[in-house]
């Protein structure tokens, strides 16, 4: 009796018909897994409270947006050019009918327009299993970063990508129809978020590359011809479809063209952030040096948002919307060439298993992550559908405590407070008016942002006299225990200090009605304030 040969155990071959169909079934398990995991933990953005409560407001004085600032005493009755006032609305008729459950929804249906623009573009540029596998897994860790906040600027990233998806198709002469989609579809998202500005970029650039091609081929005067400038005008007029017509543009304009302090403004390399940010530059530098699947425009298209994202943390996540779009041909070509040996080994068909082994290894990763998210998270209370707020760190953490405290105390008046938990605290707390807030420019001129910038840095500069509390009628100050100006306040002898715990500290005014309160924080200071470490937005701070 002979000994088997070398191959009589090995793993039989799978046909080509079954290969083809095990890497369909393996790149929709990835896809699956990657959506998922963007949507599977939510938490309240800083600006939440606020942007549910503007559209309540809205819906209950049975107008699309109010006009003037109603919350501040610094600029009373300020115009207030509201941007967002659409998605504003959206979030307050899903939270006053669904309650948390529906902001996680109204989320993950915006991310699904995200994940099946990448779908379709993986199918159409017949993108291999490795470079849809890293595509996905990575595009997803980059933009969930992004999105695990409910807020505005998640339509933005779902439209971009539309926009990029239509605009793609018609460059590649797949369909001169979806193009005139693009002007309602810009009515719409002028109204959602800001972001529209990115939109319009990007038809812009397509419709110049297209006059140019088209000039240099010689011009064929027909009305197919003319399809895209027509279409790249009808978007640009459509962004005047708005409450404030060219006044929306100009706000715009003086909001983006100034210097931001917000983090997310910050260029890349100046702020810190989480590694994944680099996944978009990373992916491009892998795909475009060794393929020939790319053209001008889509080399364009990708320096301009690259050289955005790498300007302003925010647009990271357009830039991995954009490879999820551009670069399934691109890295399904790179990818073999860079890992010759290992694309040999994976590509026998005797050795399917290793490809199945090597996908569910890499989803693993995701999976593992969302479920040590949804348990932590779970172990505090919340379901994966509640939208988290943390009471215990500074922002993205609410003062929970010391607003419980100030509305247990019953004290009102003018209140300065980091500009993060401001829109907290008009939801918590509508005793107070607030100095600042999230909303900046739409409501705030630039001279009393560079004001309350100069309140944040007197820790710094030890001035005699800051305009946040000598120039305004500041009565409260709520600060996080590590903000810079909370040296220059302890050493102001007008301000009294009588709570602070582990998060927060609450400053008052030495006035006649705040006498009793100010004596008793100056002597043994106002006892601690109990509240969950998580609560389901928007959080509990009743006496």
């Amino acid at each position: 009796m002979h000994p088997p040969g070398p191959d009589a155990t090995a793993t039989p071959e799978l046909p080509l018909k079954n290969w083809r169909s095990l890497d369909r079934w393996l790149t929709v398990f990835v896809w699956v897994v990657a959506y998922v995991f963007v949507c599977g933990l939510i938490l309240a953005d800083p600006d939440l409270w606020g942007h549910t409560l503007y559209g309540l407001r809205a819906w209950d004085q049975g107008v699309f947006t109010e006009r003037t600032d109603p919350f501040s005493y610094t600029a009373p009755h300020a115009i207030w050019i509201n941007h967002e006032w659409l998605t504003e609305l959206q979030l307050a008729w899903v939270y006053s009918g669904f309650s948390n459950p529906g902001l996680w929804m109204w989320r993950n249906l915006w991310v699904l327009v995200v994940f099946l623009c990448a779908a379709a573009e993986l199918r159409r540029q017949r993108a291999n299993l490795a470079a849809s596998t890293v595509l996905l897994l990575y595009g997803a860790e980059c933009i969930s970063q992004f999105v695990v906040f409910a807020r505005p600027q998640v339509p933005t990233l779902a439209l971009f990508t539309l926009f990029l998806l239509i605009l793609k198709r018609h460059a590649d002469g797949v369909s001169q129809r979806e193009i005139w989609f693009l002007p309602p579809l810009m009515a719409l998202w002028v109204n959602l978020h800001g972001g529209f500005l990115a939109g319009v970029g990007t038809a812009g650039v397509y419709t110049l590359l297209d006059i140019g091609h088209r000039i240099r081929k010689g011009w064929n005067w027909s009305w197919e011809s003319l399809n895209l400038p027509l279409v790249g005008l009808l978007v640009l007029l459509a962004t005047l479809v708005n409450p404030y017509g060219y006044h929306l543009h100009v706000m715009l304009w003086d909001h983006l063209a100034t210097e931001q302090f917000v983090v997310e403004w910050q260029p890349l390399w100046a702020a810190r952030q989480a590694p994944t940010y680099y996944v978009p530059l990373v992916l491009l530098g892998l795909s475009l040096p060794l393929s020939r699947r790319w053209n001008l425009g889509d080399a364009l298209i990708l320096l301009v948002i690259g050289s955005q994202a790498v300007s302003h943390i925010r647009h990271v996540s357009l830039l991995a919307a954009a490879c999820l779009v551009l670069l399934p041909g691109p890295l399904s070509e790179s990818l073999p060439r860079l890992f010759q040996h290992l694309t040999s080994v994976l590509e026998q068909p005797s050795r399917w298993f290793l490809r199945v082994i090597a996908v569910c290894s890499a989803a693993g990763i995701l999976i593992v992550l969302q479920i040590r998210g949804t348990v932590d998270l779970w172990q505090h209370g919340l379901a994966p559908w509640d939208v988290g707020v943390e009471s215990r760190s500074p922002v993205p953490g609410m003062p929970v405590r010391a607003v419980k405290l100030l509305n247990q105390l019953k004290v009102s008046g003018n209140l300065l407070t980091d500009y993060g938990w401001a829109q907290f605290i008009f939801w918590q707390a509508p005793q107070f008016k607030l100095a600042f807030d999230g909303r900046y420019r739409t409501v705030y001129s630039s001279q009393l942002e560079e004001e309350f910038l100069s309140f944040q840095r007197s820790g710094r500069v030890q001035p005699q006299q800051t305009p946040m509390l000598d120039k305004y009628p500041t009565e409260i100050v709520l600060l996080p225990v590590g903000a810079g100006a909370v040296s220059y306040l302890s050493k102001r002898s007008d301000f009294v200090e009588i709570y602070r715990d582990d998060q927060a500290i609450i400053w008052l005014k030495s006035l006649p009605r705040f006498a009793k309160l100010s004596f008793l924080g100056r002597i043994r200071g106002l006892p601690k304030v109990d509240a969950p470490q998580w609560q389901a937005f928007p959080g509990d701070t009743r006496p």
